[in-house]
């Protein structure tokens, strides 16, 4: 009886070809939050009280803000804790790690049927034609027979509907507060009035360039949170004074028109 395969690896996040975050690192962080002393926190991760300075130093030294700061008072008279660019990398590295093992248990799944396998490599790898990948959370499904429609709040903070077949939606068993990708195609977006109430899934934003090129004008917008959206349209569906550098568009999309994807 042949052993099982399994697949494992490390994960280290690099800046300017220098160790940046690990797991133990990222658990030295964790228990500085938790305790707000580095000692306890060295002691709790298994490493000596040099060996976490060391490592909080580099740390430290790369990241573009402090991810730790000296705290004053309370029982012992002071100690470290977490900045907010701290708690952030924590979050990164976590979320990053979950993926990592992800593929990994997907890959060792996959690992005796090499055709099945080399499917699976081609999926992770695959790239799509739609030039805007909005992330987001679920927040309700409407089945509506052989169609449901997804509302999604994106990462913006701005709504977005999608109608797709029920079919993809037990497929992609997605339940409310599911994290989804939303795609969406350049030209089938269109520009409306911002005060129009009527209009379904508007995507309203600043306008950051534009590019024209024949009859057509590509507009990047801003939606907020450092989310952006690409329309290219026909240059007579925007007056000009409008798809000027700091100019408020609202854009729209077909629910039918909004794919959903999952990772």
């Amino acid at each position: 009886m042949s052993t099982p395969h399994s697949l494992s690896g490390s994960l280290w996040l690099n800046k300017d070809t220098h160790n940046y975050l690990s797991s133990k690192r990222i658990a030295l962080l964790e228990q500085i939050e938790a305790t707000g002393s580095l000692s306890r926190a060295a002691k709790l991760s298994g490493m000596s009280y040099k060996s976490a300075w060391d490592a909080l130093a580099a740390m430290n030294s790369l990241a573009e803000q402090p991810l730790t700061e000296a705290s004053t008072g309370g029982r012992d008279g002071g100690g470290t804790r977490l900045t907010e660019a701290g708690s952030r990398a924590v979050q990164l590295y976590r979320t990053i790690e979950k993926e990592h093992a992800r593929v990994l248990t997907l890959l060792t799944e996959n690992f005796e049927d090499y055709s099945h396998l080399y499917s699976l490599l081609q999926r992770l790898a695959m790239r799509t034609s739609a030039r805007n990948t909005l992330q987001g959370r679920v927040v309700s499904l409407r089945n509506e027979g052989l169609l449901t429609t997804v509302e999604m709040m994106l990462d913006c903070g701005q709504p977005l509907l999608s109608q797709i077949t029920t079919d993809s939606v037990q497929g992609l068993a997605l339940a409310e507060q599911s994290r989804v990708f939303a795609m969406v195609k350049a030209p089938c977006l269109t520009f409306v009035a911002a005060d129009c109430d009527q209009v379904v899934n508007p995507l309203c934003g600043t306008v950051l360039s534009s590019r024209q090129q024949g009859d057509l004008i590509e507009i990047e917008l801003d939606l907020g949170n450092q989310v952006q959206l690409s329309a290219v349209v026909p240059q007579d569906a925007v007056p000009c004074q409008q798809w000027q550098p700091g100019a408020n568009l609202c854009a729209t999309i077909p629910p039918s028109q909004v794919m959903i994807g999952i990772a």
